[in-house]
């Protein structure tokens, strides 16, 4: 997929009630696991390093759409400049 197009699928992903619904899960969740470490009175170390990657995987997974639309606008970008260079290196002097 070409990066504009890719934009605006990420643009149309954000805007659907399906990803809103994804998003509020989501955000249960990362708060559903932080206060499991803080009310549990004995948890193990691993148990609580189990539950510290639930919440980062969860965020990662929230944060994703804005991760890939900064690699697409980066991309568009640098399409945009070969474009340009690659004219200029065309022009006789």
């Amino acid at each position: 997929m070409k990066p504009k197009a890719a934009l605006q699928a990420l643009n149309g992903l954000e805007k659907t009630e399906g990803w809103q619904l994804l998003q509020s899960i989501m955000e249960e969740e990362i708060v559903s696991s932080a206060m499991a470490i803080a009310d549990k009175v004995e948890m193990s170390v691993d148990e609580i390093n189990f539950r510290r990657g639930t919440i980062w995987a969860a965020k990662q997974m929230l944060n994703l759409p804005q991760r890939v639309r900064i690699k697409m606008e980066n991309e568009v970008a640098l399409d945009g400049d070969d474009k340009v260079t690659s004219s200029i290196n065309d022009v006789p002097l």
